[in-house]
């Protein structure tokens, strides 16, 4: 007899629509060019976490948490403070945007 243990796991990525809706947004997209422009400055500012994927021939998808995160801190992030980290915000974020 072989015992399963399963996990329930939340979605991770959204689409473009899907984060206007999550985070109530109308239209995101400069929202969301703004985070891909941020990441693509700090590279490992989101690690372990991949904070978005270009798809070719797709839509990009975008990570909850690593959006969350920019979108809360985004005046912060944005002027280069380090006073906030996201691995030390990790946890709540978990919580708040996976349960």
């Amino acid at each position: 007899m072989v015992i399963l243990q399963t996990k329930q796991k939340t979605q991770q990525y959204a689409f473009t629509k899907d984060i206007g809706r999550i985070f109530g947004y109308k239209d995101p997209v400069k929202l969301l060019k703004g985070f891909r422009d941020y990441v693509d400055s700090h590279p490992n500012a989101f690690n372990p976490y991949k904070p978005y994927l270009k798809n070719q021939g797709m839509d990009t998808l975008y990570d909850i948490i690593c959006f969350a995160f920019y979108l809360e801190n985004r005046d912060l992030l944005e002027s280069g403070t380090r006073s906030i980290s996201f691995t030390g915000e990790l946890t709540r974020l978990r919580e708040v945007y996976q349960a």
